[in-house]
């Protein structure tokens, strides 16, 4: 992506500053999704109950529902984590693009984790508003 925005650079990091950013990230996003997980049981919660009482009342409901499941990135880091305690040197070279991965924590599955856990999640909502990330 950055380099058909003109950045081609590469960067040479240590390894152990890399890792332990990129286990920061991970923690923050597990937090997100265990926050966002919650607010979806509860709306879906809500959501059933709401039919339920209908149902009670003798009315006909549909039974469609159209809540998104919160979406969960764990995976990606926890591979990107392995692969770097698995990396026998000191220093790790990094793209433009990787380095906004790993250590900005901006990834091409960012827009679609915020707009699925923002809905359950006022955490999720404020670090969007902390990176500056606008899905207009």
């Amino acid at each position: 992506m950055m380099r058909h925005l003109g950045i081609n650079m590469r960067v040479t990091c240590l390894k152990t500053d890399i890792l332990l950013k990129l286990q920061e990230n991970r923690e923050t996003h597990a937090k997100l999704v265990a926050e966002a997980r919650v607010g979806y049981v509860q709306a879906a919660r809500e959501a059933l109950e709401k039919k339920l009482g209908l149902l009670a009342e003798g009315k006909l409901v549909a039974l469609q529902f159209s809540l998104a499941v919160p979406k969960d990135y764990t995976a990606v880091y926890d591979t990107t984590i392995s692969m770097l305690q698995a990396h026998t040197g000191n220093e790790i070279e990094l793209a433009a693009d990787e380095y906004r991965h790993l250590v900005q924590d901006e990834w091409e599955w960012t827009r679609d984790f915020l707009t699925s856990n923002m809905r359950y999640s006022g955490s999720t909502s404020d670090w969007a508003a902390e990176k500056n990330f606008s899905l207009d």
